[in-house]
């Protein structure tokens, strides 16, 4: 039986605050990490190989626009749809095996589309589907991914290793298009998709080898409907993640034109050939790799939030002299600069993300992350698309460039919080007592009230209080917060919580942070009584099991 417990908890010893930077190859000591990057490395060049060889079949295929920025909506969709639900099982399962399972749906789907090559039924309907399925797999494995960066490397170096694997993608974005364009310029795309299909062994043997300590739990996993609820309430009352929604949403939506325009682009410059598109690519890849190099001075300096403002105002001159460069001399530099913006935002969204988002959502609240840049990238795909077809390609990346401008100076004042990560750490428990009362612990709300006595002279301070106090208890899992004042008694305030059921109570506690747990310190701080505040928990009666009444005898009460 579940255990009633109160809000009493007991904070483990805090250790000394790990600073937020490491050296910037020092993940690659662990080896995990290591082998798991190497290998990461391998499956990536193989699918930026095939993104050239399908958007190219494509664009050759004389489609129009809208078909080939259908390729990256097929690519996005999923993630956008799907994302939250796997976020759940990441943060309720062993993220080691979800990406495992992840990984081979996506290789089903590469084996699919290599057959649909090699048997020459390579229509662009068919092709943009294919893309769907592997894009499926990719659903699956990126909450737990991107959360499972946390367990291969100690804590002071995950934003080092956040940015590692942002250099592995650009690296691979860099090598790969080159690689795919040439393999097309001697080989068939057939070849193009069995290179990509052999790519993912790797990472699927390193990822089996991958030995991590799985939690010990003590209470069930969160269903779906349960962790999708947790995760939008906290995400509700989280600065962190609705910013990181909020403006990485707009950057996706605004920087999608190059990945969806980028082929017509090359087709029609001079000589436009699978090859140039490739370079562009490459381009872009290479100017991540040395924009990576700059991001941690550069958010030394300037701060994270600045720096995301930063990148998206550079990108949007870039995009006026991508529109309009008819040199490649003035266009290969342009993208080159766009590549080092595309990372230094994206890495700062995700370090951001990984830092200041406790444990026990973090997969979700990456999945949110995930969605709304994926959700900016697909809806901006299809828009520029769209725009192409009516305005030129050249028209539809400077309206892109005019949005990104605009949106870069509204949201120029967006800070995300200064939060020390030590302070996320989950607080330990003290013992627990089963509840005398029996009733259905996954059914009915739960009404907790906590009696204040505070002096009235300090009553303007418990009230500031009182906004972060009802975030806490929103974020954690609670469905309604209130603050109320005793009419009889000026001194007396209570707290009242009400919570959908006896086990979302427990989850509440088990999420405490050291940083809650501190707030929760100050407040009773100004608790004037020698006895700690006075806790109530009550149940519904609906929830109460009735098992030890007498029989109906059908007689009106």
């Amino acid at each position: 039986m579940l255990q009633s417990t109160s809000p009493e908890v007991d904070a483990a010893p805090r250790a000394e605050s790990s600073p937020r930077e490491a050296s910037i190859l020092s993940p690659l000591g662990v080896t995990a990490f290591r082998h798991i990057w190497i290998a990461n490395l391998l499956g990536n060049l193989g699918t930026w190989a095939q993104s050239v060889a399908v958007a190219w079949v494509i664009t050759a295929a004389h489609a129009g626009p809208i078909m080939v920025a259908m390729v990256q909506v097929a690519s996005a969709a999923p993630l956008v749809v799907l994302s939250i639900a796997t976020g759940v099982l990441a943060d309720n399962y062993d993220k080691r095996r979800i990406m495992l399972i992840g990984q081979a749906v996506e290789m089903a789907g590469a084996i699919f589309l290599t057959v649909l090559a090699f048997i020459g039924y390579l229509d662009p309907l068919v092709l943009i589907l294919a893309v769907l399925w592997i894009s499926l797999g990719s659903a699956i494995t990126v909450p737990a991914w991107q959360s499972a960066v946390g367990e291969q490397v100690p804590r002071e170096m995950v934003s080092s290793a956040v940015l590692l694997n942002g250099v592995n993608y650009n690296v691979a974005r860099a090598l790969g298009p080159a690689l795919g364009g040439l393999m097309l310029s001697v080989l068939a795309p057939s070849w193009v998709f069995l290179v990509n299909t052999l790519s993912y062994i790797a990472l699927l043997a390193a990822l089996w080898y991958w030995r991590r300590e799985v939690p010990v739990r003590s209470l069930p996993p969160e269903g779906i409907r349960e962790g999708v609820v947790a995760a939008l309430r906290f995400t509700w009352n989280s600065t962190v993640t609705r910013l990181a929604m909020l403006r990485s949403f707009m950057f996706g939506f605004t920087a999608s034109v190059i990945w969806a325009l980028l082929p017509l682009v090359a087709r029609d410059f001079p000589d436009g050939s699978a090859a140039l598109y490739g370079y562009m690519l490459g381009m872009l890849g290479i100017g991540a790799i040395l924009g990576s190099v700059l991001v941690p001075s550069l958010r030394r300096r300037v701060g994270s939030s600045r720096l995301i403002s930063m990148a998206a105002g550079t990108l949007a001159v870039m995009l006026v002299l991508l529109a309009y460069a008819r040199s490649l001399a003035v266009m290969m530099p342009a993208l080159g600069v766009a590549g080092a913006c595309w990372i230094a935002a994206l890495t700062e969204y995700n370090a951001n993300v990984q830092i200041l988002v406790p444990d026990w959502v973090k997969g979700r609240a990456l999945a949110l992350y995930q969605t709304a840049l994926y959700a900016g990238l697909a809806i901006g795909s299809f828009l520029w698309g769209h725009l192409a077809e009516t305005m030129s390609v050249s028209g539809a990346i400077l309206a892109s460039a005019i949005v990104t401008a605009i949106a870069t100076f509204l949201l120029y004042h967006s800070q995300f919080p200064q939060l020390d990560a030590g302070s996320l750490r989950l607080v330990t428990r003290g013992k627990t007592n089963p509840p005398q009362l029996d009733f259905d612990h996954e059914r009915g709300d739960v009404a907790m009230s906590i009696e204040y006595i505070i002096p009235v002279e300090r009553a303007a301070e418990f009230v500031a209080m009182s906004d972060a106090l009802r975030s806490l208890r929103l974020r954690n899992g609670g469905r309604y917060w209130g603050l109320f004042r005793d009419v009889r008694n000026e001194k007396v305030w209570r707290e009242m919580l009400l919570v959908e059921s006896w086990l979302q109570h427990l989850r509440m506690l088990d999420r405490m942070t050291l940083s809650d747990k501190a707030l929760i310190d100050q407040v009773r701080a100004l608790h004037e009584d020698d006895e700690p505040p006075r806790v109530t928990l009550s149940v519904t009666y609906q929830s109460i099991r009735y098992d030890d009444q007498p029989a109906d005898d059908g007689q009106d009460i």
